[in-house]
């Protein structure tokens, strides 16, 4: 078995295809060959676009040959061991005797270098929404958007301002006439954008240290296709904490209530 990939060192939103070969050097026929892709890395690195192993429901006589290739995201940064293993049978003759083998190609490392750390969150919150976007960035702003069906998709914004006061300004100066309410800890507020008779935008803004994070859908108006901004919001969220960009919370956010 030999291992390839299409890149060492694959950026982070990109796709690394690991493809496998497996060859017949024996003197009988192999058959059924199973392909498993095993990963050595930290979590939410390289994520297999089908976890499943592979079969091939074919046979090798000798000399011959049969390759695969396994598609991972890059969701994340860091070093990857790569290692293919295939089982298979071998027939010494046919139909019989025969008897099962195994092969096995790598260690392969790979290295996604480092990147802003919102590209990254972004990326992990997008594919655990069942979406594998390219993020853009322009300037401090990142970005996202997933297409779910024709004209109705998921987007996410993320600005990052100098300090935690300059952006919870920022939000308050923006949140005009819509309520406030809790996000865990975090104010957040709500609106929605008639887009026409059949779809709507709809809209959810928090502010987490010196971030503000915007998600939105465009949605049909009787019937959901595409996660609504809240769950968009709370994929960010988790996101965001398991790489450290702002702290953990679970508290609820309440307003100061003054009467007079």
């Amino acid at each position: 078995m030999t291992l390839t990939t299409s890149s060492l060192a694959p950026n982070v939103g990109e796709h690394l295809l690991v493809t496998v070969t497996l060859t017949n050097e024996g003197c009988g026929m192999i058959g059924l060959p199973k392909y498993d892709l095993s990963l050595l890395q930290a979590p939410y690195t390289l994520a297999p676009e089908k976890p499943d192993a592979i079969i091939h429901y074919l046979g090798l006589n000798p000399g011959e040959t049969d390759t695969v290739t396994f598609t991972l995201d890059t969701i994340g940064v860091g070093e990857v061991f790569l290692r293919v293993s295939a089982s298979f049978e071998v027939h010494l003759g046919y139909p019989g005797p025969a008897y099962w083998s195994s092969a096995a190609a790598g260690p392969v490392t790979a290295t996604v270098p480092a990147t802003d750390i919102e590209i990254v969150v972004f990326q992990q919150a997008a594919y655990n929404l069942g979406c594998f976007p390219s993020v853009e960035q322009n300037g401090t702003m990142y970005s996202f958007r997933c297409f779910v069906a024709d004209g109705l998709m998921i987007q996410g914004w993320i600005e990052r301002f100098v300090d935690d006061a300059t952006a919870h300004a920022t939000f308050f100066a923006r949140q005009g006439t819509m309520q406030l309410e809790p996000f865990y800890c975090y104010p957040a507020y709500t609106w929605v954008d008639d887009l026409g008779p059949l779809v709507q935008g709809n809209w959810h803004r928090w502010v987490a240290g010196q971030w503000i994070i915007s998600t939105n859908n465009i949605d049909f108006i009787t019937a959901s296709v595409t996660p609504p901004p809240l769950v968009i919001s709370e994929a960010v969220a988790r996101a965001a904490w398991r790489n450290h960009l702002f702290l953990a919370c679970h508290r609820q956010y309440l307003p100061v209530v003054c009467k007079q």
